[in-house]
């Protein structure tokens, strides 16, 4: 005789109800711990020097919220989707969407803020990557700038001739930089005259990094250029969906193009009236000129992301402008932060505080006025 176990009671399912309301228990927890990671992130990053170690938590913070809110978005809408609820988590995700742009801006200018440099520059983790330099004159040809007229002891000439090549370090990375504009212009789908407008900027720093290098040979006769520059190969791209890409370019573009394009552009200006040498002066004239229209070009890219991303842009936008640090400060030569080689064209402390803030002012009115429609309507 066979002994039967007592027949089991049948398992059921859990309901559509049941399951949705675990979804968005979960997409809640998660919501509101995102949501305290970007606040804190944000705050931390408004008043902050974004070159200070704090700005790490400030990162991590930020960076920790837009996950949380991603995985939270997914939960809520799982959640949503399996009572038919699509009007509410369409509302909602709305509103988390534009949280999530506005911790990709405070991140995406921390990140372009950690190490300055002026002009457009290829980063790696907020870490400014330069080409190294090396023996050769392909850079540095002799014809291209004559020597400047300038008196000076040795220790100073070879001080001056390696700020100078500093300075054309940090323009050849800029060929680098807008390559990397304009594949992204591309991968976006930008008008045409975007995409020439970076192509024409990088000819210009092309130029800019030649006289460079050729005034530091005229000055201490050293026949050098920068080398193989292999990590430019390598440097941060656009990631995520394409209104995250639009959002990271447009603050990219507002950092690097509209703000340290535009401190460039006027240092190089008055740099140029204070120089003593009539060959350097018409040189860094030239250079005033190119930079200020690339930070007129980082507006245009700026408003182009603006266009297509709308609203979660504008966001992104908005914790950028936020984030930008009170200050700028380049590392100089002992002898230069003083002012006193302004008269060979390098700029000192005081001059690159008083053109940042300008240049820094002008930017929050105008990123103010072209965000307002944006900022407007969500409110």
């Amino acid at each position: 005789m066979h002994a039967y176990a007592a027949p089991r009671s049948p398992v059921t399912n859990a309901t559509g109800h049941e399951v949705a309301a675990r979804l968005r228990k979960r997409a809640w927890i998660s919501l509101v711990a995102s949501f305290g990671l970007l606040v804190g992130g944000i705050a931390l990053g408004g008043v902050i020097d974004a070159r200070d170690s704090t700005a790490l938590i400030a990162l991590a913070s930020s960076a920790l919220g837009v996950l949380g809110a991603v995985f939270g978005v997914v939960a809520l809408v799982k959640g949503g989707t399996a009572v038919g609820a699509k009007g509410t988590v369409g509302s909602v995700f709305a509103v988390l969407l534009n949280l999530m742009m506005t911790g990709v801006g405070l991140l995406t200018a921390l990140l372009a803020t950690m190490s300055l440099s002026r002009g457009r520059q290829l980063r790696s983790f907020g870490r400014v990557l330069l080409p190294p330099v090396t023996t050769g004159d392909d850079w540095a040809k002799p014809s291209d700038q004559r020597a400047p007229g300038f008196e000076l002891d040795e220790a100073t000439r070879l001080a001056l001739a390696a700020q100078w090549r500093e300075n054309g370090r940090t323009e050849h990375a800029s060929v680098a930089a807008f390559a990397r504009l304009t594949l992204d212009l591309v991968a976006l789908g930008a008008p045409p005259a975007l995409v020439r407008s970076a192509n024409e900027d990088a000819i210009e720093e092309i130029r800019h990094a030649e006289l460079c290098f050729a005034v530091a040979r005229s000055i201490d006769g050293r026949a050098e250029s920068p080398g193989a520059f292999p990590q430019a190969s390598r440097a941060r791209t656009l990631v995520g969906p394409r209104t995250a890409q639009l959002a990271q370019l447009a603050v990219d573009s507002l950092v690097d193009g509209a703000l340290h394009e535009g401190v460039s552009a006027r240092i190089v200006a008055k740099l140029a009236r204070r120089t003593a040498d009539p060959a350097v002066r018409e040189m860094l004239k030239e250079i005033a000129a190119d930079e200020g229209r690339h930070a007129r070009h980082g507006w245009d890219v700026v408003k182009f992301c603006l266009s297509e991303g709308g609203e979660p842009v504008a966001y992104a936008l908005e914790a950028a402008g936020r984030a930008l640090p009170k200050t700028m400060r380049t590392p100089l030569p002992d002898a230069a932060r003083s002012g006193a080689w302004e008269r060979f064209g390098i700029m000192s402390e005081a001059l690159e505080a008083t053109e940042f803030e300008a240049t820094r002012r002008d930017l929050e009115v105008r990123l103010a006025s072209l965000l307002a429609p944006y900022l407007a309507v969500a409110a």
